[in-house]
């Protein structure tokens, strides 16, 4: 098999892992996400997983990314305010948001995630940081 034809099959293999361990993450939890589970999902082999991801932080590090976007394109950072109504919204409204911000916690270290929420809302830090905290809570609450 021609080189290229090899790199788009990988390839292809690769992106059907992570949408199931995508998958599997949202609806169950990334500690269901099992290599077992991912082939299961992915109608692949166990093998055919170790050989694109040798650990499972190794698929959890392609899902972050993923989960920073799903997370990111529904709120407004235009001002803590917006922010805040944004995140609420979205949250009772928008199943994938939720689903999301209620599974990304072994894929984006609790610390990294929020840092980044404080780097992009604009506002005074400590505006910023009281309105993360509340939205977190308000996801805790009506989880």
């Amino acid at each position: 098999m021609p080189a290229n034809l090899m790199s788009m099959k990988s390839e292809r293999t690769r992106a059907k892992i992570i949408d199931a361990a995508l998958k599997i993450t949202m609806s169950e939890g990334f500690d269901k996400a099992t290599f077992v589970h991912i082939a299961e999902t992915a109608g692949i082999s166990k093998s055919g997983i170790n050989a694109h991801f040798k650990r499972k932080s190794d698929i959890a590090a392609q899902l972050a990314p993923i989960y920073i976007q799903m997370i990111k394109e529904p709120l407004n950072f235009d001002s803590t305010t917006d922010f805040y109504n944004s995140w609420v919204d979205s949250f009772n409204t928008n199943a994938q948001f939720k689903a999301a911000i209620l599974s990304v916690g072994p894929i984006i270290p609790k610390l990294d995630g929020v840092k980044g929420l404080f780097d992009t809302i604009n506002g005074h830090p400590e505006d910023v940081k009281r309105c993360v905290y509340m939205c977190v809570g308000f996801s805790v609450i009506n989880s």
